[in-house]
């Protein structure tokens, strides 16, 4: 196995790291790009549990539509289970490069952290285009990893670990790309910036510590990195973190294009 696959274990690391502060808030920055409207039909690309489709469905009104799609079971019920109170929205297991939907049948689509997990992106872009109609806009958000700092006591090791995670995604540094891409697929570049998750001190309920559980079940076993050594770095950055001496920074790169 090569890229992250999100079991039943993975899917559970994943909903804990969606519900720390620091990724809540970057959520309700989506959005308010996004800028969803009472009554809007909008695509959710890789919705995954289904926290920002509800807060899409929140924005369009049961006037709206809202479909998200992915290829994870466990997280697609974890999506049902979350919008259930929100009949308007609704989930479909699919590839992002053949999305089930008509020529047209969406006013906005969004796709945060998916696209560096895709095999084609440029074929993923061009069936979003083909869903959204005419003056359609579209909100990607992808990471690069070259850009992590993350303080550790042994700098080599740290080195080593970051290097097997990056096969957890099909490109790591998928941002440098997204711009060009975006304009072959048809689309004219509206807004491009950057945002940083930014964790200074040692805190539990964020993403770089909820992190460090999924960086450890992909990477131990992989190359040279045996399981106790992933355990042992896991451990003193946490320890490092309780002694006041932690920093993690990583940036994600939001863009917004339009369809004319």
């Amino acid at each position: 196995m090569t890229e992250l696959h999100f079991d039943d274990q993975a899917a559970k690391g994943l909903l804990a790291l969606y519900v720390t502060p620091d990724v809540v808030a970057q959520r309700a920055q989506f959005v308010g790009d996004l800028q969803p409207r009472v009554g809007e039909r909008v695509l959710d690309v890789g919705s995954g549990p289904g926290f920002l489709a509800a807060a899409i469905a929140e924005a369009t009104g049961s006037t709206g539509r809202v479909c998200g799609v992915d290829i994870s079971d466990p997280l697609l019920f974890a999506a049902q289970r979350h919008c259930a109170h929100l009949p308007w929205v609704e989930f479909h297991k699919a590839d992002a490069t053949q999305l089930p939907f008509p020529d047209q049948s969406f006013d906005a689509a969004i796709s945060t952290q998916v696209l560096e997990y895709v095999h084609d992106v440029d074929v993923a872009l061009s069936e979003i285009y083909r869903t959204l109609r005419p003056g359609g806009r579209l909100v990607l958000v992808d990471t690069d990893w070259d850009s992590v700092v993350w303080h550790s006591s042994d700098s080599a090791r740290m080195e080593r670990i970051l290097k097997a995670w990056e096969a957890h995604a099909v490109d790591v540094r998928l941002p440098r790309t997204l711009a060009f891409r975006l304009t072959k697929a048809g689309f004219r570049m509206h807004s491009q910036r950057v945002l940083p998750l930014f964790n200074p001190v040692y805190d539990p309920d964020t993403y770089s510590n909820r992190i460090i559980d999924l960086v450890v079940r992909f990477v131990a076993g992989r190359g040279d990195i045996e399981p106790s050594e992933a355990e042992r770095w896991a451990t003193e950055l946490r320890q490092a973190g309780q002694q006041g001496n932690y920093f993690f920074s990583l940036n994600r790169y939001l863009f917004v294009a339009l369809k004319d």
